[in-house]
């Protein structure tokens, strides 16, 4: 008789989850078929294709980031286990990236350099890093179509020689192809896909948190639309967290050296998963890096750096976040005061970074809390530029650890794109405050709540043989 009512209450429960599960799935259809409606928009042929432009673009990403946001609570609270839901999200992930694949570059025009070194390295058979775009030696490689829209032209390639092969991949592919080279990256993002949901699993996250990323707008913009190489990252460092996890310890080093080989900051990675006594992660990390920059030194030796010095200067400057704070924020002006800033706050990254590591658990979700906030740290952190194209790779690592502070930066860091609009002006600070003030709040939120958490579990324990009534 004790077991008679469990038929009742499981149907019941089924029938909730049910419902639940088709109510998600009808908030998913709602806002995926606008989504892709505003994705598939021209704002050039709309607005115009000077930098005002950029103000509309804001305006279309805040309407489609607060869409994301409806769908990823109704995912996670209604349906995150339910199959069809998830096929839904990935279905709808695929459709923004195709609607965005045609259309005209609106944010950055960091594409048409990729297209050029990778026409400099196939059909000029030269090294990107020897001359900048002007120089007359590659006069006869110059077109009307991609040439005149490289920025900095004057100045020789910043990407390093992971992304300078993935440059002429495409060049050989799809020669001078925006839509090829985009395409490229969309194999990326379904890389990424079916990574990422072999670590949620492995998490014990439910399936539906693939949203947090697929859906992401900054990921669609950033890399779909505008085409940043960046969007090559988060494949390559989700394949070295599978192999951390697994204690693959060499694989994972050959895929992460892969990563800081297209952009440098994954590197971070390396100290916050770093076994104490291993030697195979670090070797096999340097050594594909330094086979990387070696094959690309060869011909051109120091100058295999490019830009990147220059980049590092403050010239470049570009919506910087706490150092700003620390120092021009209240009075400090200069480059000495820039370049304390810069040192004191490298230095505060490889601490928390050594913390990290000190702290991790050497568990598959040990290894994944220690990578997530080795990314938090170095986009809390680091003293250089921060674009909106540099915190895609946060995501996936935000859809495993679910983080309100996150999400609210993935969204508001493409309120930057405004400082372009009230040019010459500097860089307004009300900008700032309202992407980075909210995130240390939050952030800060959640390590108390964290510690309060670890202060009452002691306490629940000795008073769990207690009697209760």
């Amino acid at each position: 008789m004790t077991g008679a009512p469990a038929g009742p209450v499981a149907a019941g429960g089924d029938v909730a989850t049910g419902w639940r599960a088709t109510a998600a799935r009808g908030v998913l259809a709602l806002v995926g078929a606008a989504s892709v409606a505003g994705y598939a928009l021209d704002l050039h042929a709309r607005f115009g294709s000077d930098l005002s432009v950029l103000s509309a673009y804001v305006g279309l990403f805040g309407v489609l980031f607060a869409g994301y946001l409806v769908a990823t609570l109704a995912v996670l609270g209604w349906a995150p286990h339910d199959r069809g839901t998830v096929v839904l999200v990935l279905g709808f992930a695929l459709a923004f990236r195709v609607a965005a694949l045609t259309g005209p570059v609106v944010t950055s025009s960091d594409v048409f350099r990729y297209l050029w070194d990778g026409r400099v390295q196939v059909r000029g058979g030269m090294s990107p890093y020897r001359h900048p775009p002007s120089a007359p030696e590659l006069a006869g490689l110059r077109d009307a179509a991609i040439h005149p829209a490289i920025n900095r032209p004057d100045k020789p390639t910043v990407y390093p020689p992971g992304a300078q092969a993935l440059f002429a991949l495409a060049a050989v592919v799809a020669p001078d192809s925006l839509v090829g080279w985009r395409l490229l990256l969309l194999a990326g993002d379904a890389a990424t896909a079916v990574l990422l949901l072999a670590v949620l699993r492995r998490a014990g996250v439910p399936p539906g948190s693939v949203v947090v990323w697929a859906w992401a707008p900054l990921a669609v913009f950033e890399t779909a639309q505008a085409g940043h190489v960046d969007g090559a990252v988060p494949p390559l460092v989700l394949l070295a967290l599978r192999w951390r996890q697994e204690r693959r310890l060499a694989r994972a080093g050959a895929a992460l050296g892969a990563a800081v080989l297209i952009k440098l900051y994954p590197a971070v990675l390396l100290v916050a998963w770093w076994r104490r006594g291993d030697r195979r992660l670090p070797l096999a990390c340097a050594a594909v890096a330094a086979a990387g920059y070696l094959a690309y030194a060869w011909p051109v030796g120091r100058h295999v750096l490019g830009f990147l010095p220059e980049y590092l200067g403050p010239a470049e400057d570009f919506n910087v976040g706490l150092r700003h704070f620390l120092t021009e924020a209240i009075g400090l002006h200069g480059a000495g005061a820039r370049a304390l800033a810069m040192v004191a706050l490298g230095g505060a990254l490889l601490v928390a970074l050594l913390v990290i590591a000190a702290r991790r658990e050497e568990t598959p979700s040990g290894v994944l809390r220690a990578g997530a906030a080795a990314a938090a740290a170095y986009l809390v952190l680091a003293p250089t530029p921060m674009h909106p194209w540099y915190a895609v790779w946060i995501l996936p690592f935000v859809a495993a650890r679910p983080s309100a502070a996150w999400l609210w930066f993935t969204g508001a860091v493409s309120l930057s794109y405004l400082a372009y609009v009230v040019k010459p002006a500097p860089f307004p600070l009300w900008l700032r405050i309202v992407q980075y003030v909210p995130l240390w709040a939050l952030l800060l939120r959640a390590v108390h709540g964290r510690r309060a958490a670890t202060a009452v579990a002691p306490a629940g324990a000795a008073c769990a043989g207690l009697p209760r009534g």
